[in-house]
């Protein structure tokens, strides 16, 4: 059906040519945007920042907080980041217009507007997107209709097909570009430091009618150049490529897209390898799409905090030829304790130290990594140009002559110690080695002096990823004095270490390199103290005495169990625990007991890290079957137990601690459990179906003839019989495999205790490695409930399923044999196993019933 199009009559514009003389960036001939001072081409990199609207907003008004002063914190971040792009997210459809389209000069407008300052200001520059589409009263307000604008009064399926709403975006477009800013009083059509514009944010496409298409992106480019603006305009195509074709045809200058390898809002911590996810994006390397310059407007990892994944990001879309990449969304200052604003995504300079510096790497990336350059496949694409990530030991890396940057401890050296400008990490390198917990930067002023700006730890002590409470902290920032050794040749073994930020402690004077230092900034200087007067002002964009503190938190001493979920009979068993306080406990012991019936007994931890402890305890001490533990922290003549957090410790008369950890000793030759129903159904991941399939449509019943748990996985079809080509359930095993790593490279069985919903059934059963090569075979199986043998030998090698799914679409759904994988002499290498995987296929039957799955040995 065509779209209906409002017939919008357009100004001529007046001197076109002046008005494109103020533009920073122009599109050449080729398609490719360049700075109109050197003829560069844009490399951009940075993130959406939404404090202006929408749940963001609402989240500083949670935590009291001062918008203004979090724009300023933010923005200062954004600079120590290195990072130039921001993406305006400006729910103003919703929350700064009415229903006709009429701006409202509200607290929302003036925070854009002061937002826009603020990051000019930094040198940073933008994409605006003025209409968002999508309801502003997400997740935490769905109640709430008091928006006043045009999005809530059409909503967004009625946007390109419906004339009142395309006269209402029409004249809001027009009214918030003539608007002037009166922190800088210049109207945002002329705002210099917004180089781009994207009409409006993942619109309801309408592929089928190319004509209405074309004359819906049209008409909202017309409302643009009417008012003068000679912006780069961009319009969405990742939210159905099938629309590229009319983005073509349109005045539209661009194409925006979006990527989330990992799927959106799976409510909880992901755990494995996501590389192979991020091997290519094909899609924006289609033919209709060449000579259209690209941006990303928003992409994440989300559900992680690793530091591998933005770099690896990033050389992607160079390779498909992006000029513009912003991450969604930035968590601000203020409420990056709480990951308050959007549940699924979680980065902050401070918060996230790791998943910070690979954004700081990806932004170099960006930068430094030419334009449609492919690097291979994974494992052969984990070097590129300066940079490498590991998946081992989370380490995304810049090693540069100018540059050494690391998200986690490396053993990389600089190509020319005497050449580095500035370093950046979290962990320790052989430049500098540091116990603590946060992010730190060494920036050269001049030969002999450099900048170090140091950040408090980031503790986790929850999930981030859970839904959030203004309440509750997931992330504590704490300010601990650590030991800093620094080896740069122009500083020497002797430098001075001299506070600039006020709470430091006095000038000290390095010995071996090494001071102890607490957050803040310090100049250090090889020739004694510096009178600070001859230090510039500025480093960069950032203030050389800026130091933006994180609020600080009330929480109490909070003890997180980092015990495996099995450990062998016969060996010696080691527990580790997060013990996360202001201050270290005076001495902390685990309590073990075997259960039911036994008595606790107490073991003694050691500190292995800023704030890890470890207890190992003797085989003798352990049995085969269940154990239970807690631990205990002695402070001042008192004794506080965990998880309960109760007074006392277990062998106490009165203690009264409930719920307790728990781990099994098995012998072994005990089969490894890798698929239990009613732990693991909640952690499974699915084939998207519709918005239902992103969790997935199964239930977990009882067994009639046991009362145990079954898995009911049947094959999604429609009242039209449709059902998808395959359905795929995936849970992460790494854990448990990891733990009975010792005995399980002999595992030679698979065992699966089954039914079919249907009297001929099939179902494929995979195993996948850490670095996505699979191995699967499949199971026929009848109604009847039987046990079924799987001999390791007969999983041959084949295809996987990326789950959780990404976004946008399923280009990359199915996931093949790592490169140099598959050979003659390639086997199953089961102590790398990560994922198990269960699918059913169009035309294999109906479905099965699952009540455990176990991998051992005969």
């Amino acid at each position: 059906m065509r779209l209906t199009i409002l017939f919008i009559a357009v100004a001529t514009l007046c001197a076109p040519a002046a008005h494109a003389q103020h533009e920073l960036v122009y599109l050449d001939k080729q398609g490719v945007v360049r700075w109109r001072d050197t003829q560069k081409e844009v490399a951009l990199f940075g993130a959406n920042y939404v404090v202006t609207t929408a749940s963001d907003y609402r989240a500083a008004g949670y935590v009291h907080g001062d918008r203004k002063r979090m724009i300023d914190e933010d923005m200062a971040q954004f600079a120590r980041m290195g990072w130039d792009g921001l993406r305006l997210t400006f729910w103003g459809d919703w929350d700064a217009s009415d229903s006709a389209g009429n701006l409202i000069a509200n607290d929302h407008l003036d925070l854009l507007d002061y937002l826009i300052a603020r990051a000019k200001a930094r040198g940073i520059y933008m994409l605006f997107s003025p209409i968002q589409l999508y309801g502003s009263n997400w997740p935490d307000a769905l109640a709430d209709t008091t928006a006043p604008g045009f999005g809530r009064h059409f909503g967004k399926g009625r946007m390109g097909t419906d004339a009142a709403a395309l006269a209402a975006q029409v004249n809001y477009l027009r009214q918030i570009l003539n608007h002037v800013n009166p922190y800088t009083h210049v109207a945002l059509k002329d705002e210099p430091a917004i180089v781009f514009i994207e009409l409006v944010n993942e619109p309801w496409h309408h592929p089928e009618d190319l004509q209405g298409s074309i004359h819906y992106i049209d008409a909202l480019t017309d409302a643009v150049r009417s008012t003068g603006c000679r912006k780069l305009i961009f319009y969405n195509v990742s939210q159905d490529f099938r629309i590229a074709e009319a983005i073509r045809r349109s005045k539209a200058q661009g194409v925006t897209f979006g990527w989330y390898p990992t799927g959106l809002n799976t409510g909880h911590e992901l755990e494995g390898n996501y590389l192979r996810g991020a091997d290519a994006y094909p899609d924006m390397l289609r033919p209709e799409l060449a000579r259209l310059p690209r941006i990303v407007y928003e992409f994440d990892s989300p559900d992680l905090r690793t530091g591998t994944m933005y770099p690896a990001m990033a050389r992607t879309f160079r390779a498909v030829g992006t000029q513009f990449a912003a991450m969604f969304a930035y968590d601000m200052l203020a409420t990056a304790s709480r990951n308050l604003g959007w549940q699924t995504h979680y980065l902050n300079l401070v918060y996230t130290p790791r998943k910070a510096l690979s954004a700081i790497i990806a932004a170099e990336a960006m930068r430094r990594l030419p334009r449609l350059q492919s690097y291979g496949s994974y494992p052969q694409n984990t070097r590129f140009g300066d940079f490498h990530i590991s998946y081992d030991g989370d380490l995304g890396e810049l090693v540069a002559r100018d540059a050494l940057l690391y998200t986690s401890s490396t053993g990389a050296k600089p190509p020319d110690p005497a050449a580095l400008q500035r370093v950046a990490g979290h962990g320790s390198s052989p430049t500098v080695e540091y116990d603590g917990e946060g992010i730190y930067f060494l920036d050269k002023v001049r030969s002999g002096i450099w900048r170090l700006e140091v950040y408090p730890d980031a503790v986790p002590i929850r999930d981030p990823f859970e839904p959030p409470r203004a309440d509750k902290i997931v992330t504590r920032a704490i300010n601990r004095a650590w030991p800093m050794t620094i080896t740069l040749p122009d500083l020497g073994p002797s430098f001075t270490a001299q506070p600039i930020t006020a709470g430091n402690q006095q000038t000290v004077q390095a010995n071996g390199g090494s001071v102890t230092v607490t957050p803040g900034v310090y100049v250090l200087s090889a020739g004694g103290a510096v009178d600070t007067a001859t230090l510039p002002p500025f480093l960069g964009r950032l203030g050389f005495k800026e130091y933006h503190a994180p609020p600080r938190d009330t929480v109490p001493l909070t003890v997180v169990s980092l015990a495996a979920p099995q450990y062998l009979a016969g060996r010696d068993a080691e527990l580790r625990a997060r013990i996360v306080d202001l201050t270290d406990p005076e001495s902390v012991s685990v309590f073990v007991r075997a259960t039911p019936g036994g008595f606790y007994r107490g073991f003694p931890m050691r500190r292995m890290s800023a704030y890890e402890y470890a207890a190992t305890i003797p085989a003798a001490a352990l049995r085969e079957g269940p154990h239970e533990f807690v631990i205990t922290a002695f402070r001042g003549g008192s004794a506080l137990t965990f998880p309960a957090g109760v007074a006392g410790k277990p062998t106490d008369w009165n203690y009264n601690g409930q719920a307790p950890w728990r781990f099994d000793v098995v012998a072994t030759t005990t089969p490894l459990r890798l698929f239990d129903p009613g732990t693991d159904a909640a952690r499974l991941a699915f084939t998207r179906i519709g918005d239902a399939g992103r969790r997935g449509l199964f239930r977990v019943a009882l067994s009639p003839a046991n009362g145990e748990p079954i898995f009911h996985f049947e094959l999604p079809t429609d009242t039209s019989g449709w059902s998808p080509p395959d359905y795929t359930a995936s849970l992460v095993v790494k854990t448990r495999v990891a733990a009975r790593q010792e005995t399980m490279v002999a595992a030679n069985e698979l065992r699966i205790r089954l039914r079919g919903l249907s009297a001929n059934q099939t179902v494929h059963v995979t195993l996948m490695e850490d670095d996505g090569t699979s191995w699967t075979v499949p199971e026929a199986v009848d109604s009847t409930w039987q046990e079924r043998v799987v001999p390791l030998t007969s999983f041959t090698i084949g295809r996987g399923v990326l789950l959780p799914e990404g976004f946008p679409g399923e280009w990359n759904y199915w996931v093949g044999p790592a490169e140099g994988r598959g050979g003659s002499t390639d086997r199953l290498r089961v102590d790398h196993v990560e994922r198990l995987q269960m699918s059913l296929r169009r035309g294999e039957g109906v479905g099965v019933e699952v009540e455990w799955i176990t991998l051992g040995m005969h």
